[in-house]
């Protein structure tokens, strides 16, 4: 890409120094063809240049976003909760977190106050969570001030009241991006299954709660969960799952 665009730029400045030169010497080196050939060759050139610069720009949002999504489970998974809220968008009135059946957490204080209570689970011995995020699917706004997700996250999770748990699904993430920095604005992991390790994802009894789990309560109730218990019973299983997210 740095190559294309120095490539380019040299380009484009030698077509503008020969036009230059044509327009003062027309009479002896170029044509008026030539000349507009010339001209028509430098615009292509700068729409060149400029599409060059709009995908440089993307790669480098979605470079970004993964990082963003990155620091957010490293920061779950090693218990460093309180660097968590400063990756969301806490002036935003509608920015929310919600994993299974959690409910929504919205607005900046109840993130704040979500991340804090789970500062207790350090003293919980031998509790940890460990979701991973891959398989990213991202859609930019056109205007690259926003963004919507997919991923897919394998995870587990180990606890002395639950023991060990399977937690896999999908994580749906909206962001934002203000003043440059791309930030959280809305996140929901909704788990195909949560169940025991002891038991297979279709013979578990029942695919867990997080609900009540944490000294905090949510603002709004549950949206997608939907556990494999409960939904292996249905036909088109994955129909209020959302679709991946389009052009915008």
């Amino acid at each position: 890409m740095q190559v294309f665009h120095r490539n380019s730029l040299v380009a484009i400045g030698t077509l503008s120094a020969l036009l230059l030169l044509g327009g003062c010497n027309r009479g002896d080196n170029m044509s008026a063809a030539q000349t507009a050939e010339l001209t028509a060759r430098v615009t292509a050139l700068e729409a060149s240049l400029a599409a060059g610069k709009t995908r440089l720009q993307y790669l480098d949002d979605v470079t970004a976003i993964q990082k963003l999504q990155a620091k957010y489970l490293h920061s779950l998974f090693t218990q460093r909760y309180e660097n968590i809220p400063a990756l969301f968008a806490l002036d935003k009135p509608d920015v929310s977190v919600e994993f299974s059946d959690s409910g929504v957490y919205r607005g900046g204080d109840s993130v704040r106050g979500l991340y804090k209570a789970f500062e207790a689970t350090r003293n919980a011995p031998g509790f940890f969570l460990m979701h991973l995020a891959v398989d990213p699917y991202i859609e930019i706004a056109k205007d690259g001030l926003s963004a919507k997700s997919h991923w897919l996250s394998p995870g587990v999770s180990n606890s002395a009241k639950n023991g060990s748990s399977w937690i896999w699904g999908p994580y749906y993430v909206d962001y934002v991006k203000e003043d440059g920095v791309w930030l959280i604005h809305h996140s929901n992991l909704a788990p195909l299954f949560r169940n025991p390790y002891a038991y297979s994802w279709n013979d578990a009894p029942n695919h867990g709660s997080v609900n009540g789990q944490l000294n905090v309560k949510p603002d709004e109730p549950t949206t997608l969960y939907r556990p494999f218990n409960e939904v292996k019973k249905e036909p088109d299983m994955f129909r209020k799952n959302p679709g991946l997210p389009e052009p915008y």
